[in-house]
This record gives structure tokens, sequence and C-alpha cells, in this order.
């Protein structure tokens, strides 16, 4: 681990979880261990993450499948902040472009014929067509808002780098004049809702990312100290032209030891 700032035993973590723990479905080493000795040494975490395909519940299932002993409650996604939102509007009409399996979470809102007033946008893979960003273009001209549950650039699979929902909401942004509500990291919010759950504030906690801005820059926003691996989306080129600096660097989460 390379250490470029001074960082104090953590009271509790926050971690990414594409790119830290897994990549396309496979474990990156030492994820299980980790997680294991956090158990052991009774510290609290949350794995906070701009995962959009799956709901909160589905997403458990699958990382405990692969092995990681994570509970429901130990996750905040970015589609769950996407509920909470349309709440806090008073739970408006709505036009969903998002996965098959998270619009379970969205039940709750008028998703019909209704005018809708917001837009929610989120992963959906490789389904996107032409189609699809005319429907929320038109729908934003005709007033609709954009809600996007998070604005990544890209992700790393297990042959290279992805393109992410970013690209496609700034073009929607740039051909109508109107500016998305953004969710998710690096969102100040976001981050606010894991510290609350955890009864944390910023001085407590350390995050471990693979994204410099997501993880790194949006923890720092909030003085919260963090660590990016060199796993998922890290490129060496990429960190040594930011403006952004980790507060420390570790090859993957098998490091997390070297921390406790």
């Amino acid at each position: 681990m390379e250490r470029i700032n001074t960082l104090s035993q953590p009271k509790a973590f926050l971690f990414d979880l594409d790119g830290v723990f897994y990549i396309s479905g496979k474990l990156i080493f030492g994820g299980p261990d980790a997680i294991a000795l956090l158990r052991e040494k009774k510290i609290p975490f949350r794995i906070v993450t701009n995962t959009t395909t799956k709901t909160r519940k589905q997403l458990t299932l699958q990382l405990n499948n692969l092995g990681l002993a994570v509970r429901e409650d130990e996750i905040v996604t970015a589609g769950q902040a996407g509920v909470i939102h349309l709440r806090k509007c008073g739970s408006p009409p709505c036009y969903l472009l998002i996965s098959e399996e998270l619009k379970e979470d969205y039940a709750e809102f008028d998703c019909g014929n209704q005018k809708p007033e917001y837009v929610v946008m989120g992963d959906r893979g490789h389904d996107w067509t032409y189609d699809d960003m005319n429907k929320v273009f038109r729908l934003m001209m005709d007033g609709a808002e954009l809600l996007a549950l998070h604005k990544g650039k890209y992700f790393q699979v297990s042959d290279g780098l992805d393109l992410d929902i970013g690209a496609i909401v700034t073009g929607l942004e740039y051909a109508t004049g109107k500016k998305a509500i953004t969710l998710g990291k690096p969102n100040k919010e976001f981050f606010l809702t894991a510290l609350d759950d955890l009864g944390c504030t910023p001085n407590d906690v350390v995050m471990v990312g693979d994204d410099l801005i997501n993880d790194i820059g949006g923890a720092q926003s909030l003085g919260i100290k963090s660590v990016l691996v060199k796993t998922g989306k890290y490129r060496k080129k990429l960190l040594e032209k930011s403006d952004i600096v980790p507060d420390a660097i570790m090859d993957s989460i098998a490091e997390l030891a070297i921390l406790l």
C-alpha cells in the first residue's frame, strides 16, 4: 500500500462494489476475507454503489451467491436514492428508463399513460436504442425533468472498459438545454445517506473505490479519507493527470488488513 496522507484507523468503511469486489460477476481475490475480517473486528461498513440494474434484495442475493456475506441493509444504491427522491417530490407520475429488474422498486409510482413529470434513467446494459433516447428527449422538451440515477462515464468489464449512462445523460442535457437531476456518487447527499445510516461523521470513515471521480473525489468533497484500489477501472495514466489525489493507494481489496 502507498500512503499519500496520514490515515488513522477508521471506525467504519464505505466500499464501492463493481471493480472493488468483482468484475463482470467474477470475484476479485480477497473480497470475502475482507468482509470476514470486518465482521471479526466488529467494524461496520456500507456498500455504496451506482449499480442500478438490480434491487437491493436482488443485489444481496447475487453477492451472497458469489461468497460475499453482505446484508441488504448494508447496501446503499443509486436506485434506492431515486425512490427516496421521488417520494420527497410527492410521488409524481414518471416514465421509467431502467432495467426490468429495478422496476420492482418503482412499482409504487404512477408510470402509466399520465403525462410524466420525471423521466427516471438508470443502467440498461446494451439495451439502449435511438427510440429510447428520442422518447426521453421529447418528454423533456415537453416539460419533464430528467432524474439520472447516476452519471457514470465508464465501468470495467472482463475485456476492457464499457461506456456508462453519463454519456447519454450529457447528450440529452445538450440537446434539450436542461440540466438533469443527478443522484448516486459523487453526489454529497448520497454519501450523507450512508453516513447517517452508519451513525458516523466523515472523520470516522474511509472510502475504498476504483473510481477517481465518483468514489475518491465524491468522498473527499465531504472530508472523507479515501483509498484507491488498482483494480476495476483504475488506470495509472488517469491518476497521473487528475487533480484528485487519493489518501492512499492499494493493489486490491486483499490489502484491507493493512488499514486495520
